[in-house]
């Protein structure tokens, strides 16, 4: 990114976008606004890196996460795993937290396929696909208990802020719980 430009996002706003890019989004928002829940969202440049997280945070107020989704060698296991933005993922802690062997991340691929997202845009809304009925939700349980936190809607340049029980409550499942003995890392 140019270090001259400023990372755009916009007014925090209510209600779903005007144009959906994918399906996944698409079924995002519908499922939202079916279930009768509350969230607000913003729509920003892409928010790939740390910096730009941190502009997001600003326009929420708000934290946000990283959403990871990871598969064993053979590519027939799924975690999606959702952790501190600012927090170093290490596989092996991931893999003995949860007693199972080494994982690496999804390629875009498995990633499509799977959450109908694409790297820089997974979030846990994909677990409402048919296509991920089988992906494990693992969730740091600081962030877990957490009254609100911010992820993407499907797409790297849409975020949404809700309710840790409401996106429990979407989703139909609560996560599994693991520490994350990283420290955070301050820009």
């Amino acid at each position: 990114m140019d270090n001259n430009k400023t990372f755009y996002t916009s007014e925090v706003m209510t209600g779903a976008p005007a144009v959906f890019k994918t399906d996944t989004q698409r079924l995002i928002y519908e499922s939202l606004d079916r279930a009768g829940i509350d969230y607000t969202r913003i729509e920003s440049d892409p928010g790939i890196s740390m910096d730009d997280c941190l502009n997001i945070d600003r326009a929420f107020g708000i934290d946000t996460v990283k959403t990871i989704l990871l598969t064993n060698r053979q590519k027939n296991k799924f975690w999606l795993y959702v952790t501190h933005a600012r927090k170093p993922f290490i596989t092996k802690e991931f893999g003995a937290s949860l007693q199972i062997p080494r994982v690496s991340f999804a390629d875009e691929e498995l990633m499509l396929a799977i959450l109908g997202t694409a790297h820089g845009a997974a979030t846990p809304f994909g677990l409402l696909r048919d296509e991920a009925s089988e992906v494990t939700f693992v969730m740091d349980r600081d962030v877990a208990a957490r009254d609100k936190i911010v992820l993407t809607d499907g797409d790297p340049c849409g975020f949404i802020a809700i309710s840790n029980a409401d996106l429990f409550r979407l989703l139909g499942k609560s996560p599994v719980l693991i520490e994350n003995p990283a420290e955070i890392i301050m820009p």
